[in-house]
């Protein structure tokens, strides 16, 4: 297919605009809380949330790969001249020039898959259910209050004082306030979902244990 320069330079130039989005979206969501702490405590990236980020970053990339079929059409000619010249060439390069980008394109679909994983995991519909807290050994916290709860309402779930638990986690180290959500705290100071709800139930038994 043959273009004119103008119509060369407007795609080469879209493509760079395009791209910078998409690369920009992409940083954003790499960097996105996962889960729904992102909601939860209202995380942004340059202004937008996950949802607007995942809308944007999707668009886009439709229209940068748009933009790429335009562009290999458009050069096919002068690509297939210069990969004859290339073989003639260093087949070494050759070589690298196809696995680079196919190495690319593999770390690409893992990082992919290990985000639709993560979508997956949000959209579980936790049930609450109703357990008998009524044995002070028995503390169970479901994935529901760690997303939801603030201390306030996790400490009168199991009818223990929210001073004494917020004071026990300060002696780990964690400050947090009756009002902060868990998911808050969890994404504040980094730490493993299942270490961090480990940690609140072992402090709860502890807690009825001393009112019992």
């Amino acid at each position: 297919m043959r273009a004119s320069a103008l119509v060369r330079g407007v795609i080469d130039l879209l493509l760079t605009v395009v791209f910078a989005i998409v690369l920009v979206t992409g940083i954003g969501l790499y960097l996105a809380p996962s889960g729904r702490i992102a909601d939860t405590i209202g995380w942004t990236f340059l202004g937008m949330d996950k949802d607007t980020l995942t809308n944007v970053h999707t668009y886009f990339g439709f229209a940068m790969a748009g933009l790429v079929s335009i562009h290999l059409a458009i050069g096919l000619k002068s690509m297939w001249v210069m990969l004859k010249s290339a073989f003639r060439g260093s087949r070494f390069k050759v070589a690298a020039a196809f696995v680079i980008p196919l190495l690319l394109l593999a770390a690409g679909y893992q990082a992919f898959a290990t985000y639709v994983v993560e979508e997956e995991e949000e959209s579980t519909d936790y049930t609450y259910e109703d357990y008998s807290y009524e044995d002070n050994t028995t503390v169970y916290i479901t994935g529901t209050m760690m997303k939801y709860y603030t201390f306030e309402q996790l400490a009168q779930e199991f009818n223990v004082p929210v001073t004494d638990l917020l004071e026990q986690l300060k002696e780990r180290g964690i400050e947090a306030s009756a009002n902060d959500t868990l998911a808050e705290i969890e994404y504040e100071y980094d730490l493993d979902r299942e270490e961090f709800k480990a940690m609140l139930e072992e402090i709860i038994t502890e807690l009825r244990g001393e009112e019992g």
